[in-house]
Parts: C-alpha cells; sequence; structure tokens
C-alpha cells in the first residue's frame, strides 16, 4: 500500500498557530477539507455493480426501486443520501460509502472515498496514481465494485507528482498514454493477459533492436497474444545449382588397451611415436572378431603431424586426470587405385581381400556405360535371311539404340589360308568406310538364305551398364541363339570400402584385392554349379582353374574367382559336373591399395539441398520461393496482426506471408445430469437419442407363456427415456420373438429293446415297416434306379413313396432315436430279426403330441 506523508492535508495541524487550534477549530476544519479537496482525484467507473433493492410494480418496462425521502429526512442533516434504496438485509455488497476503502484488484493500490456522483459514473477518492485501467475496484465495507475507465487527479495533486510523471513506474495509468505515443507508436494498444505495459515500455528499445530477426518476431506474438510462433524461410527449400552439401570425415582406427576410449570425445590424443596430435569429434565402438575396435573422428582443423600404424595413441578423458587412455593404431585401406578397368561388372559387386588383417568389406562402387561392340552366333539355327532383323530387349540395361541384322548365311569369304568358316572375313580398308552411316567393315552377301553365319552391327547404341539379350525377327528362319557384347560396358570405375576391418599391417602386408573375372562364353554343354571348379587352357596351353561364383543364361556370363590364368579366347573350358562352355570374350579388372593410418570417407549428402528428386524443393519464383521472403506461423488469422506488425517488426524489402498454427482441445470433462426430461436436454440424453434415434424390441416368449406377440415385431420405435413409456411399448406381457420347442417322445407302456445289447425305452415316431420286414419291398435293380416288384398288401403309397431308391440309398439308413451309442451305426442282421426295431422309411403321417 503506498503511504503519502508529503500531502499538505496531513501537515496542517502542525503549521498552524496553538490558538487557531483552540479557539477556530472550524477554521482548521475547513483548512483540512480544503487541502483534502485539494489533494483528490476523480475515478470514472463503468459496471457499476447494482445493489438488491424492493422493487415496484410498473406497467412499463421501466425497473422502479423503493427509495428514501430525503424530504423527511430533519433539518439539521444533510441530504447526502436523499435518492438512495432501501437494500434488502441479505444484500452481501452495496453502494459506495464515504470513508470506506477501495481497493484495485489488480495493482492492490488503495484510496479513500470522498465522496460519489455514481449516476454520472463518478468517484471521488484520496489521490492514488497506482491504479490501472480496466481493473475492478471493490470496497472494503460496502463490498461494491466498479470498472476504472479513467483517472483524473485535482491540479493541486498533478503539480505535486509532476516529477513522477517522467518515470513509467510511477505515472498515472493514463499517462502510459504519452509514453505509448511516443515509444510504442507502432505497438497495438492492446497486448496479451499479464503483459506489464510500464516493463514494455521500459525495455522497448531491446525489442527495436531485434527487429527483422526470428528472436524479435516471436517476443512480438508472444506480447500481442500470448502465442509461441514459427519463422520459416522458403529461401531454404529453393533449388539451386551445385548446393548439395557434401560432408567427409577423417577417421582413424584403433584397438584399445587401456580405459574407455568412449571417453576420449572432445579430448586432445596423441601418437607416442609420432607425436602427431588431434582433438576426437566423435568415438564408434564395434567389435570385430576378438577385438573391440574404436573409429576415432578426427577434427581435421585441429590435425598434426602424421599418425603411423601400429603406434600408441594417449589421451585423456579430462584436464585432471592422472591416467592415460590408451589404443594402438590399427591400418586401414586407402582407397584402392583400379589398374584395369575390365568389363561387364555390376554395381555392388564384391571384391575378395588376401593378406593380413580381418573384417574387411570392398565392394565395386559405380561402373561404366558403353556400347556393344560384337554380337557372337550360339546356334546357327535354319532358313535365316540376309537382312533379318535382331531385336534388343534393353530393360533393366539402361542403354538402347543397338540394332544389327543377319549379314552372312551358309558361310561366307575367307582367306585362302583360313581353316575357319566363321572368323576370318575380307575387309574393306579404313578410308573406304570412313563416314558409312552402318557400323562394321565386313564384305557382305547381299542374298540369301540358311544358317546364320555373320551378324552386322548397324549401330553399336550407347549407354549399356549390362549385357541385353536379343531375338531374330525372321519370316523363315529358327532357333537361332545370338549373345551381345561390349568391351567396355560395365567397365569398372571406382572401389567402395564398406568396412575397412582391422590388422591389415600384419603379414602378409598389404593386402591384394582380387575381382572376379566375366567370360562370355558360347556353345555349352550341361550346366555350371555355383561353387564348384572349372578348368581350362591359356594361350600357352598351361591348365587355368576357377570358381564358378554364377551363370547368367540369357546372357551367357559365366562369372568366377580365384583364377589363375587367363583363359584363351576360342578354348574350352570343363567343371567338376562335367559341364562345358568354349570362350568368346573377356576383360579383367585389377586394382590395388595401400595401407595407412588416416582415412578420408567416400562422403555423403548431409542434406537434400540441390537434389531434384527431393519433393520439398522448389523451383525461385519472384514471390514466395526466393531469398527475401519469409513465413510467419502462429495461431491467429494474419488479419489480426498484419498492419501492426508490418509497423513494429517487419523488415522492408522482404515479402511475407502466413500460416495458421490450428489448436484443438476436446473436453472430454463428463457433465452431470439431474433430470433427462427436464425440459433442457441434457448431454448425454442427446447423444443417446442421436446414436438411437430407433428402438427394437427384441424380448423372447413362447406362444404359451401367456404373452402376445406385437402387432408390428419387427418395426422399432421412438425411443424414450420415460420407464412407463418403454414398459408399455415393450411390456412383460408382449413378446417380439416366439421361441419353439424340441420334444423327446416317451412310449413308457411299451416293452423296452435291447439292441446292440443295450436296453432302451426310447425311439423316434414311424410308421413304417419293421427291419424285419425290409426284404418285403425288395426291388429289382435296373438302369440307375430300383423299380418296385411288389409290396405288402400291394401298398400302392408305399410304393409310391419309396419307388426309384438306389442301393445307396438303401445303404446309407442308418439306427436313430435310440438314444445310445449304437445311433447312426450301420444296419446289422441282428437288426433285420429285432422284431420290433422299425426303420426310417416312414409312410405320410401325423402324430398327435399330448405333453405330460
Amino acid at each position: 500500500m503506498a503511504t503519502f506523508k508529503d500531502k499538505i492535508s496531513n501537515l496542517v495541524d502542525s503549521q498552524l498557530p496553538d490558538f487557531v487550534l483552540q479557539d477556530h477549530p472550524k477554521f482548521l476544519e475547513f483548512v483540512k477539507q480544503y487541502y483534502t479537496f485539494m489533494e483528490s482525484a476523480e475515478l470514472i467507473v463503468t459496471s457499476v455493480q447494482t445493489t438488491d433493492g424492493i422493487l415496484l410494480e410498473t406497467e412499463t418496462s421501466q425497473v422502479s426501486e423503493l427509495l428514501l425521502d430525503g424530504s423527511r429526512i430533519d433539518a439539521d442533516k444533510t441530504q447526502l443520501d436523499a435518492g438512495d434504496k432501501i437494500l434488502l438485509e441479505s444484500s452481501t455488497y452495496g453502494k459506495f460509502t464515504r470513508g470506506e476503502i477501495v481497493t484495485g484488484q489488480t495493482s492492490n493500490a488503495t484510496a479513500t472515498v470522498l465522496g460519489e456522483d455514481l449516476d454520472n459514473g463518478r468517484l471521488f477518492i484520496s489521490a492514488q496514481d497506482k491504479f490501472l485501467m480496466d481493473e475492478i475496484v471493490v470496497g472494503s465495507s460496502s463490498n461494491a465494485s466498479a470498472t476504472i475507465n479513467n483517472y483524473r487527479p485535482n491540479p493541486v495533486n498533478n503539480i505535486q507528482d509532476l516529477l513522477n510523471f517522467r518515470d513509467p513506474d510511477k505515472v498515472i495509468s493514463n499517462f502510459l498514454t504519452k509514453f505509448r505515443n511516443e515509444f510504442l507508436n507502432t505497438m497495438p494498444e492492446q497486448f496479451s493477459t499479464g503483459i506489464n505495459k510500464r516493463n514494455i515500455i521500459k525495455n522497448i528499445k531491446s525489442i527495436y533492436t531485434v527487429k527483422g530477426t526470428q528472436e524479435g518476431h516471436k517476443a512480438f506474438f508472444r506480447m500481442l497474444f500470448g502465442l509461441e510462433s514459427e519463422i520459416t524461410y522458403p529461401r531454404e527449400n529453393v533449388l539451386r545449382v551445385s548446393d548439395g552439401q557434401w560432408n567427409t570425415n577423417k577417421i582413424m582406427r584403433a584397438i584399445s588397451t587401456v580405459g574407455d576410449t568412449a571417453d576420449l570425445v572432445g579430448r586432445t590424443i596423441t601418437g607416442k611415436t609420432s607425436e602427431a596430435s588431434a582433438i576426437v569429434e566423435n568415438v564408434f565402438k564395434f567389435q570385430i572378431g576378438e577385438d573391440e575396435v574404436t573409429e576415432f573422428i578426427l577434427n581435421e582443423d585441429t590435425l598434426s603431424g602424421t599418425f603411423t600404424v601400429g603406434e600408441t595413441l594417449e589421451g585423456t578423458s579430462s584436464d585432471t586426470s592422472d591416467i592415460f587412455i590408451k589404443a594402438n593404431v590399427t591400418g586401414i585401406f586407402d582407397i584402392p587405385t583400379i589398374t584395369s578397368a575390365g568389363a561387364l561388372y555390376s554395381s555392388g559387386d564384391s571384391v575378395t581381400v588376401s593378406g593380413g588383417g580381418s573384417g574387411e568389406i570392398v565392394q565395386i562402387d559405380s561402373v561404366g556405360r558403353g556400347s556393344i561392340t560384337e554380337i557372337f552366333i550360339d546356334d546357327v539355327g535354319s532358313n535365316y535371311e540376309i537382312g533379318d532383323n535382331l531385336v534388343f530387349d534393353n530393360t533393366g540395361t539402361g542403354g538402347g539404340s543397338a540394332s544389327a541384322k543377319v549379314s552372312v548365311v551358309n558361310g561366307g569369304f575367307t582367306q585362302e589360308e583360313s581353316t575357319s568358316t566363321t572368323e576370318d572375313h575380307i575387309i574393306l580398308e579404313d578410308e573406304t568406310v570412313r563416314g558409312d552411316p552402318y557400323t562394321g567393315n565386313k564384305i557382305v552377301q547381299e542374298t540369301g538364305s540358311g544358317d546364320i553365319t555373320d551378324i552386322r552391327i548397324i549401330n553399336e547404341g550407347s549407354n549399356y551398364t549390362s549385357l541385353p539379350t536379343i531375338t531374330i525377327t525372321s519370316s523363315s528362319g529358327t532357333s537361332a541363339v545370338v549373345k551381345a557384347y561390349g568391351n567396355t560396358i560395365g567397365r569398372v570405375q571406382s572401389l567402395r570400402i564398406v568396412e575397412s576391418g582391422k590388422q591389415h599391417e600384419l603379414s602378409p602386408s598389404p593386402p591384394t584385392l582380387e575381382l572376379p573375372q566375366n567370360i562370355l562364353y558360347v556353345d555349352k554343354v550341361g550346366t555350371f554349379t555355383v561353387g564348384e571348379s572349372v578348368t581350362g587352357l591359356d594361350s600357352s596351353s598351361t591348365v587355368v582353374t576357377a570358381t564358378v561364383l554364377s551363370d547368367n543364361t540369357n546372357t551367357n556370363l559365366l562369372r568366377l574367382s580365384s583364377v589363375s590364368g587367363n583363359f584363351a579366347i576360342d578354348s574350352t573350358i570343363t567343371s567338376n559336373s562335367g559341364a562345358t562352355a568354349v570362350v568368346k570374350a573377356y576383360e579383367n579388372s585389377s586394382a590395388t591399395t595401400s595401407l595407412i593410418s588416416l582415412l578420408d570417407t567416400s562422403g555423403s549428402y548431409i542434406s537434400q539441398r540441390g537434389h531434384i528428386s527431393e519433393s520439398t524443393m522448389r523451383i525461385q519464383d519472384s514471390l514466395l520461393y526466393q531469398d527475401f521472403s519469409y513465413i510467419v506461423k502462429v495461431g491467429r488469422t494474419i488479419n489480426d496482426w498484419r498492419d501492426d506488425f508490418k509497423k513494429t517488426m517487419h523488415t522492408s524489402g522482404f515479402y511475407f506471408t502466413s500460416e495458421i498454427n490450428l489448436e484443438t482441445r476436446v473436453s472430454a470433462e463428463l457433465q452431470s445430469i439431474t433430470g433427462l426430461n427436464s425440459g433442457k436436454v441434457a448431454p448425454i440424453a442427446s447423444i443417446i437419442n442421436l446414436l438411437y434415434s430407433t428402438a427394437v424390441g427384441r424380448r423372447l416368449g413362447t406362444i404359451d407363456d401367456g404373452t402376445t406377440l406385437r402387432t408390428t415385431p419387427l418395426l422399432g420405435v421412438t425411443p424414450e427415456f420415460d420407464a412407463a413409456v418403454v414398459n408399455k411399448l415393450f411390456g412383460t406381457n408382449t413378446r417380439d420373438v416366439t421361441l419353439t420347442r424340441a420334444y423327446t417322445i416317451k412310449f413308457p407302456s411299451i416293452s423296452k429293446l435291447v439292441v446292440d445289447g443295450t436296453t432302451t425305452k426310447f425311439g423316434n415316431a414311424y410308421a413304417g415297416p419293421r427291419f424285419r420286414n425290409v426284404n418285403n419291398y425288395w426291388h429289382i435293380y435296373s438302369g440307375s434306379t430300383i423299380k418296385q416288384t411288389g409290396g405288402v398288401g400291394g401298398d400302392s403309397t408305399y410304393a409310391s413313396y419309396i419307388s426309384g431308391m438306389t442301393l445307396k440309398d438303401w445303404n446309407d439308413i442308418r439306427l436313430t432315436g435310440t438314444q445310445t451309442s449304437s445311433d447312426g451305426n450301420v444296419i446289422t442282421f441282428g437288426h433285420i430279426n429285432n422284431t420290433k426295431l422299425k426303420t426310417s422309411l416312414a409312410l405320410p403321417s401325423e402324430v398327435t403330441i399330448s405333453e405330460l
């Protein structure tokens, strides 16, 4: 509570002479009241809490209350209370009264009521500049309340407090508008609940200094709405050339000997022999065989010197640690060098590593594209014509545009000294074929038909990463098989170290890399099996061995490993299982590597920036997707804040738009219900009424249990939540579903039967013959049915009933109705001799049941 000790009204008693105090008390009171008036203030209030009163009857809608009559008050009394209402004894609040203390419910500021003019919405109070606009004040004795709309102090008090008006913490609430006009001119008038405008004025400079930044935008929406906002920049999703973010790491591997290498993250490690050092950015540990291998990611900027393979690394877990964490550097592969590119390889093919160390995985990373250079004839076929077209199936090869035709049939031109009819040809000189639109330089036949001798490539095609398959289009030719080959297709361009392994410094070192060998063959007999060995001869007749990795019968491509040499072209290779083939072409690949202590990884993209395939990237436009734009996402429509934001936080020259940040609040609270049909539909009842708009009866009953079937049991009715209505519709004396009974017939008067050694007195009621009389109804088989030849007494009705039965029908008759384990058994001779056991071949009859 603020204390005002410098008011003149409080000092009058001490400033006047003693004789004035003694001889002129009225003058003293006048002076005090004068200064009290001069130090007073006017509080403009609204929403004054209405007091309880006694209402008078009126013919109109006007409210008229019983009031005090001021003329009846004694003459020596003032008329201050004239026109006041007569209050009820039960009133908990009343009219503001003179001398009571009013308190602001938000500011907790207090003042004394000097007078009131509520007809004009005014209270006269002792000056108090700590009241806030729009807060509620409550009287301490009357409990009356009102909302402050304005505060106007007496001019004398204004002069007294003038110096306070320059301080936002001390100035009256009305004068804050002047500060707002001066310092918060671009800010909205209203802030979020709980925001102290005085604090905003004092700290507005820090708000303006972050104008145009994300933090400034977020502060603006917290002040305005009390909401968090998100700022996104479309420029981060603009597709730009060469904008991909590529990252490589410098790694070193070691096998720990002392301590936990994970504690070295962020610490400096030093080579004990080389004295090289670097800061560790990260550590990855994994198991290879019996050793735990640590992979250090080193900070390249802090790397000093060169670590050596086999030396000991040292580092501490903290600056105060007196124990070294130690590990031995293990050799890893350097990026392999391709010494021979080879052909017909695929990305992902495994590379065999031979030598010291273990755990390594090396694969072919990328392969080159090429064209078709040769076509080999695997089966010459028959009746083909010169000019028949070859059709290339390029599915999955990545290439296209290759074309070829049959050029020679039934043999061709060869040199005199040649012993081959398929390989040696007379060819044109180079200058003769220069500029020729066709590929090749062979002299071929113009016409002819028969088996295929040679193929002419018209277009080699391009961009093949694997071999296509070929078929031949011919009007008469059959059975020919040809295979494509290209000595540049699938050439190895790079190798990838998937896993570096460990301890490759061990002998033999450095390790060697062995790539598989690809052979294109023809004239295969038998089947090559994966894992079996094949043998053949090289050009010097030396035996060459290899192991089968795979056999692609579509392209005649045989992949081999552990090859001891090079098979000679046109030589025959033979497998352990006896399969053979003739080698037509191959191109081997080879690579080398060395051991190093530090390796720069092949790298990877750390984001999708610059990738055309990334769905979030956009092409730059002239509005949103450009360098000078941003998006504000907040839980209010842009119409509520656009103008204030532009004037306060928006950066000139930028374009901005908005997105609504949605919030969904669903109340799962169960509301209490006092009555289901009390005039206002309760929440749960309305939901039930909506879900179950039709009530259907399901009361069960029988024809003799005293209930009656409803006239419309299949139709529903409108639901009611009144028990009386429900009982009337679905009462206990009505039913909706009629149940039926299953009867068991018992013949107590008949003698007991013995069936299969079991005594029974139950059975089904049949009006047909006994089993011993079945022979009287035997039938003569004719065709697919049995025709009756006679019967007992010539009973034509019974004859008609069983006429047409087959032998199978007779065989399917079983014992039934005995209620013993014999039910369902096949009829035996003993059953036929039973004089009282009947069959189920009943004549048309009627059974009357008399319930016991």
